[in-house]
């Protein structure tokens, strides 16, 4: 009996080792499991965040950059654009860029003009130095020594924040003057690596991109032609610490960093000092594309990110001692709820970048592609091109008498024209041909297959004429007319959108100046119209 006893009570301890052993096991095992779960949901998580707000600063970027164009059309648009029709402008364009620092004309001046230019220069500076250069650390203005040229800050806005800068020579800064010299010589935008800034030398740094202006009239094929040709330089001054600080995190713990790639080796842009850390889970990085350079953005997740604190499941452990199979159930059922919630997020997420996706490529008022698309478009053709042979034509169409519209009957009215011009537009094209809007009242056509010149005139003709018909802006509102001037530009072997876009803008105003409601073709010297 006694052995028997015995013999029971430890078949008595063996279930209770197995049940609880086994249910220990179990519980680790789920455990496990789930705090893997939760981590790699999180790691997607944090990496498709990352990626959305990757593209919010990449267009930030090219936002801004579109700020540098508006001002060369002024100026292209204009013989001579003076202090007060610069601040005007600036005035109007900079609200919308809340990214932009300043704006700056830097101008071209010869050795021998240096003294009728100061005399106009100094009213307006703070300190009459005249033109002037600056120690690297930007603390120590001195009067410029003598050099056969010289290309000072003319105009800077806005001016009161940044009159200290009026007649600084940008190419006496060591970082400027490469960067200014080989975007004056391409004829494209350049971006500086970071600097201080003279009017404040201890703040956060910042970033020059310059934009060359050339002097109309002259031929500008060639490196050297565009050096001779060089007006100046306007100058968008952005600080990347502010462009960081309109990014959205929703309170989420993410550190954000910014990396300029020098010879390959990224130097810290914002915040100083900062170093780069291996890509993983809670690292990921993108390349930012800046005009001529590249940008390193590097996300970092902290601890406590996507509001998850100090895990609750060594308390589920100990009841799953005491209770192994109703801690089991409950601990998976909060699991599977858990995942289906994160993975429900997850969806969510994926949905509102595709959103996101499909407003980066079209225009928001007239759903015709944007800028972004449009150079993806011409970049396909330009590809097809090559392979397939044929001609591609680039086609810049700009309204006349949309401003008169827009004042007369308010921006709503030219919003409504707007949408109008862009459906008679598509009606003429063909399906493969591509219709984008760049801005304003600029549009951009790319027409491929433009072999036959017949074919090619009627369609612009009919572009033309179907523009120039009266279009009803709503009821109680007078019919308007308004006519369109295009500029067309043909891709050659080695022709690029950037390119052809400069050439048929060109061609564009060429076409304003033959009387508007016309076509100019670059480089052919005509004009045709209605």
């Amino acid at each position: 009996m006694v052995g028997m006893d015995w013999r029971a009570r430890r078949r008595y301890w063996a279930r209770l080792l197995v049940v609880g052993g086994g249910g220990v096991l179990i519980s680790v095992v789920a455990y496990l499991y789930s705090a893997a779960l939760e981590r790699r949901v999180q790691a997607g998580e944090f990496q498709r965040l990352a990626h959305v707000q990757f593209r919010n600063a990449q267009d930030l970027l090219e936002h801004s950059t579109q700020l540098l164009l508006a001002f060369r059309g002024l100026f292209m648009a204009t013989e001579t654009v003076g202090r007060e029709e610069f601040a005007r402008f600036a005035r109007e364009m900079l609200p919308s860029y809340p990214e932009v620092l300043a704006v700056h004309w830097a101008l071209r001046v010869p050795h021998g003009e240096r003294g009728a230019f100061e005399c106009d220069l100094l009213p307006f500076q703070e300190r009459r130095l005249g033109i002037f250069d600056v120690s690297a650390d930007a603390r120590l203005p001195v009067p410029a020594p003598a050099r056969e040229e010289y290309v000072p800050i003319w105009y800077a806005e806005p001016f009161e924040a940044h009159r200290r800068v009026l007649g600084l020579d940008i190419l006496a800064r060591p970082y400027n003057r490469e960067v200014a010299r080989d975007s004056a010589r391409l004829g494209v935008q350049r971006t500086t690596p970071v600097f201080p800034l003279l009017q404040e030398p201890d703040g956060p740094l910042a970033v020059a991109i310059y934009q060359p202006v050339y002097r109309k009239g002259l031929p500008l094929a060639t490196d050297e032609q565009r050096q001779q040709a060089l007006a100046g330089y306007l100058i968008l001054m952005l600080r990347p610490s502010v462009l960081l600080k309109a990014l959205s995190f929703e309170r989420l713990a993410m550190e954000v960093r910014l990396y300029d790639l020098q010879d390959g080796q990224p130097v810290a842009i914002h915040p100083r000092g900062a170093v780069p850390r291996e890509p993983g889970e809670r690292v990921v990085r993108y390349p930012l594309a800046v005009p001529g350079r590249q940008w390193l953005i590097e996300f970092v997740a902290l601890q406590g990110f996507g509001g998850l604190s100090a895990s609750i499941q060594p308390l589920l452990l100990m009841l799953a001692l005491l209770a192994l199979t109703l801690v089991l159930l409950l601990f998976l059922e909060r699991s599977h709820r858990g995942a289906i919630a994160l993975e429900r997020l997850n969806d969510e997420l994926l949905c509102r970048q595709r959103e996101l996706d499909a407003l980066a490529y079209y225009d928001a008022l007239t759903g015709l592609p944007n800028r972004l698309l449009l150079f993806d478009r011409i970049h396909m053709a330009l590809g097809l091109q090559r392979r397939q042979g044929g001609r591609l034509a680039v086609c810049v169409l700009d309204l006349d008498g949309f401003k008169a519209v827009n004042d007369r009957f308010g921006h709503q009215a030219g919003d409504l024209l707007l949408k109008d011009v862009a459906q008679r537009m598509l009606a003429v094209l063909r399906p493969s041909d591509t219709v984008a809007r760049l801005g304003g009242d600029e549009f951009v056509v790319v027409l491929s297959g433009a072999n036959d010149a017949p074919a090619l005139d009627g369609i612009l003709q009919r572009l033309l004429d179907r523009l120039s018909r009266p279009i009803e802006l709503g009821a109680g509102q007078p019919a308007v007319s308004v006519s369109a001037s295009i500029g067309v530009a043909f891709a050659g072997e080695h022709s690029d959108a950037n390119g052809l876009i400069r050439e048929a803008d060109l061609a564009m105003y060429e076409a304003k100046r033959a009387g508007k409601a016309c076509y100019r073709i670059f480089g052919a010297g005509r004009a045709a119209g209605l």
